[in-house]
């Protein structure tokens, strides 16, 4: 489940479509495209669309954006109907909205955390933001996501996984090589090694692992 909105710009975004929201939303199965319905969609609504495309044999739902935390609110409403059915609920998140996630932790079961360098925001700083999260975070399965790419610096990665170590150093923590644009120079395999090398000095289990979805063409 895809929400609209975000509070950052991040130089990677494969998304940036979904930082606004749109007066038409469009629900997808394995086939392709399944309905196309005027959005905002309420959240009875939404919760009959996920069951109605949900089977057992599925790990979660995940709720991903744009930053899904921007729509907390409604989230409250409907993640309590999704567990009531016995789904389990996966957050994707930019791991910056410490207060938002406070009020949805009874009914998150994984979180996928995001950490933000200063080289991918405009030189913005966001490890305080992400320490606050990652203290509330932990109370649930969580794992921290860098991505990585060609003008990663060490020094900023070094920084970010020696304080964030500090709260977690026992979760995993996955860098993922950003997939270059059309044009670009993407990160090599020896740059990636030498990243995976520094953040496993604070990290036990680090591992490399690629935009699978940017492979398949999925969005």
């Amino acid at each position: 489940m895809r929400l609209s909105g975000c509070n950052l710009s991040c130089s990677y975004c494969d998304t940036p479509g979904a930082r606004e929201g749109t007066d038409r939303c469009t629900i997808l199965d394995w086939t392709g495209i399944r309905e196309d319905l005027p959005n905002p969609v309420e959240v009875a609504e939404a919760a009959r669309i996920i069951l109605s495309l949900w089977n057992p044999a599925m790990h979660s739902v995940s709720v991903t954006g744009g930053e899904p935390l921007l729509q907390a609110g409604e989230l409250a409403g409907l993640l309590p109907l999704l567990k009531r059915e016995g789904m389990g609920i996966y957050l994707e998140t930019n791991g910056t909205l410490h207060e938002e996630l406070r009020g949805l932790l009874p009914w998150i079961d994984w979180i996928a955390m995001d950490l933000k360098l200063p080289s991918t925001q405009g030189g913005v700083d966001l490890l305080e933001e992400h320490r606050r999260f990652l203290r509330l975070a932990l109370s649930r399965r969580v794992f921290l996501k860098m991505v990585i790419d060609a003008v990663t610096g060490e020094e900023e990665l070094t920084r970010a996984c020696r304080r964030l170590g500090e709260e977690a150093g026992g979760v995993t923590l996955v860098l993922q090589p950003a997939t270059p644009m059309k044009g670009e120079k993407g990160i090599t395999p020896k740059r990636a090694a030498e990243l995976h090398r520094l953040a496993s000095g604070y990290f036990r289990d680090v591992r490399v692992i690629p935009q699978v979805h940017r492979l398949w063409g999925v969005r």
